[in-house]
């Protein structure tokens, strides 16, 4: 017996099945006979998914005693018919997913039909190259409307539209073209007419296709599950663009039914609540949540449900469950600054948080410049106490002022937009104040453009001195306000190459700057395009403010493809380019409490630079204690007070650090005895050296410019001055 699970029917009803056509008992009877949900055949053999449309949840029923594609639903008896796949026949299928077969003369039943719709007490099968056939299911006979020669286009389902005119829809999977079937009543006479482009990217099979009663065309992906909805409810100016509705399962074999007539209904939802131009009621394909009790994804201690959304200026809470209650602002956004938004996670259940902020105040979340959070996983509480978390959200220097609204939403899966139906979770919508605060930039090299920083790790021993061990673009925005004052640097990085057996830490000093003065709850990182949300840069233990972008370098890239003599390093070996550039990418956020005089803050570039790994030995001898005492900063440059000051005028360093000089002109740190240093800022995106080639036999001039004290050869760099069989290529 099929009996779907969480069914009001009783399973227990006997069932009478046979070969012949014995009209088996239990036509569909929810909604009058006419279901509002859509009806997946998934599988071989096939289980029935009774999906809710709105939201895309669904409930299955037991396995089929075989793989049953092309169905429809025939509104005449409200039964569904499909093509047995496995036995070539037509069968005929009741509420609780019994079958029994249907003999039709006139079909060819040497083959399997995977498309089908039932319209006006006549079910039509297609399949590609072989035609369209009516099957007349009161006379039990079948016509051949559609001739080889014209059924052309791969189609796995198609629908009919619930007007009085019966037309007849289908989705090409090769073009995701809307197409319409004329002329299916006459033999011989079927043909198909393009509509247009759907707009689906990527490969798409779309398994089932049905409508509702107000005219709307819906497209289950076997992919991914996504649910597509075409407005087709005006057919005297008809358009093919196609937008995501909802989701339901995945599946490699898919066919739908659905009686056409049935409205999309919305029960056990959560909506939205602001104003309906953000997508929020079910009729604008609002933001929407499936729940039913002991499903835990929701924001802060509760979840309300609803039939359909109660827009703003109308509320969901007024009806005396206030679920608005998992997400705040300490205090008002301001225009160009991260803001900070505190979120708790009630239920017990993980998930994906999304959010939008309509920024420009143009009733509308727009998906590409707006969603300001994505597929932030966040984890749950233990069902009784909330988990907190905070997250940061960069405002638009051009962001509206006074309240705007926000949306934010957590879902089971990830990938939810700011509209839509989804299984589980909840959306709350709020308003959010934005004070105006002008800023302006001013970028170090440009906004457009790199400085090179290369180190070389082995300090105070040259080494190989190829100064490919770290090799990292690098460039930094100073943000002030109206004053001119300083709110934050944003310093910006790729690294490019890692030539190092050492473990090396990658930071930033702001000399002069005391670490008490950043707003901490506010210093941010991203790695490559992801806000770290959890990660504090700011090193504790330190006088002026450290800005920590990684421990460990070694780890924010995959392991090398590219080896050679020592192993496999990134992107050093020359004729070897496996390995991709810019695996690690960042931008770190330091923001101050108070805004400060631009008279005391450190010139360009600050004060960047490499260290060991904390709790990993950097070296023999001295150098096997805690790498982060091992400090490599440019020519010149302070050192922070956690470094190992006793290594200099050891090795080949020979400068003469004192504590009192630093920073400052008279500042005498990391050089050799002909200038050279350990560390180079050069102009550029610069070629590094390959592995093992020292920097001054692959650009000779350097040395000319080091003991110069930088007055000459202040072209050193170009790749014009260098010798280019040594450089990494």
């Amino acid at each position: 017996m099929k009996c779907l699970r969480h069914s009001l029917l009783a399973c227990s009803l006997a069932l009478v099945s046979s070969s012949a056509y014995s009209i088996i008992p239990h036509a569909f009877t929810d909604n009058g006979g006419c279901p509002s949900d859509a009806f997946l055949f998934q599988g071989n053999p096939t289980v029935v998914y009774q999906m809710d449309l709105s939201s895309g949840f669904y409930q299955l029923s037991d396995t089929m005693a075989s793989s049953i594609n092309a169905v429809g639903f025939n509104e005449s008896d409200r039964y569904i018919y499909g093509y047995d796949t496995t036995n070539l026949e037509v069968v005929r299928i009741n509420q609780l997913f019994d079958f029994e077969n249907v003999s039709i003369s006139g079909l060819d039943t040497s083959v399997s039909y995977p498309t089908g719709d039932v319209y006006n007490n006549k079910y039509y099968l297609y399949k590609k190259n072989v035609g369209m056939y009516e099957v007349d299911l009161t006379t039990f006979t079948a016509t051949l409307v559609m001739t080889s020669g014209n059924a052309t286009l791969n189609l796995t389902d198609m629908a009919f539209h619930p007007n009085v005119a019966g037309r007849l829809f289908a989705v090409d999977n090769s073009n995701k073209k809307l197409y319409e079937v004329t002329n299916y009543t006459v033999e011989n006479g079927a043909t198909f007419t393009e509509i247009g482009d759907t707009g689906v990217s990527g490969t798409s099979t779309f398994g089932a296709q049905y409508f509702d009663s107000n005219g709307y065309m819906y497209l289950s992906r076997n992919q991914d599950g996504l649910v597509y909805q075409i407005d087709l409810s005006d057919l005297s100016s008809i358009t093919a663009t196609a937008v995501q509705f909802s989701g339901g399962p995945v599946s490699g074999l898919n066919d739908g039914a659905r009686c056409a007539n049935a409205p999309i209904v919305a029960a056990n939802t959560d909506f939205g609540d602001a104003p309906d131009s953000y997508k929020t009621s079910l009729a604008t394909n609002g933001a929407r949540h499936y729940n039913i009790s002991g499903v835990n994804y929701f924001f802060g201690p509760s979840v309300d449900t609803e039939g359909d959304a109660l827009v703003s200026p109308n509320s969901d809470d007024a009806d005396g469950s206030n679920d608005e209650d998992g997400v705040s602002f300490p205090v008002n956004f301001k225009q160009g600054s991260d803001a900070l938004i505190n979120l708790t996670i009630g239920g017990a259940a993980s998930g994906f948080v999304n959010a939008w902020f309509d920024w420009n105040n143009n009733g509308e979340f727009d998906e590409a410049t707006e969603h300001a959070i994505n597929d932030e996983f966040l984890n749950a509480g233990d069902g009784v106490t909330p988990a907190s978390h905070t997250l940061k959200v960069r405002v638009p220097d051009d962001a509206a002022t006074g309240q705007i609204w926000a949306r934010f939403r957590i879902s089971k899966d990830a990938g939810t937009l700011a509209f839509g139906g989804v299984s589980y979770g909840e959306v709350e919508d709020h308003q959010v104040t934005i004070d105006a605060q002008p800023v302006t930039h001013t970028w170090y090299p440009s906004s457009s453009t790199w400085v090179t920083l290369a180190f070389e790790d082995d300090w105070p021993e040259e080494g190989d001195f190829d100064f490919n061990d770290i090799t990292m673009f690098y460039r930094v925005d100073k943000v002030a306000d109206s004053n001119g004052d300083i709110l934050r640097y944003d310093i910006y990085g790729s690294l490019q190459a890692y030539g190092a057996d050492f473990a090396n830490g990658f930071a930033v000093k702001i000399d002069g700057i005391a670490a008490s003065a950043v707003d901490s709850a506010r210093t941010k990182l991203v790695i490559n395009g992801a806000t770290q949300h959890t990660t504090q840069i700011l090193e504790s233990g330190t006088t002026d403010a450290v800005a920590i972008i990684s421990n460990n370098l070694k780890t924010e890239i995959s392991t090398p493809a590219c080896t050679g003599a020592l192993g496999p390093y990134y992107r050093v070996w020359t004729g070897c380019t496996d390995d991709a550039a810019d695996q690690f990418v960042f931008e770190a956020s330091i923001p101050f409490t108070n805004p400060l005089d631009p008279s005391t803050v450190p010139s360009m570039p600050l004060n960047p630079f490499i260290f060991g790994t904390p709790g990993i030995d950097h070296g023999d001898g001295l150098r096997s204690s805690d790498g982060r005492a091992i400090e490599i900063h440019l020519k010149n440059y302070d050192v922070t007070i956690k470094a190992n000051t006793s290594y200099f005028s050891t090795e080949q360093d020979t400068s003469v650090y004192v504590d009192g000089d630093c920073p400052g002109s008279s500042c005498d740190t990391y050089h050799n005895t002909n200038g050279v240093p350990w560390a180079l800022v050069i102009d550029g995106e610069w070629d590094h050296p390959s592995e093992g080639s020292n920097i001054l036999d692959a650009y000779p001039d350097l040395s000319g410019f080091a003991t110069s004290g930088g007055s000459t050869n202040t072209d050193w760099h170009d790749r014009n001055n260098a010798v280019v069989s040594k450089l990494f290529e």
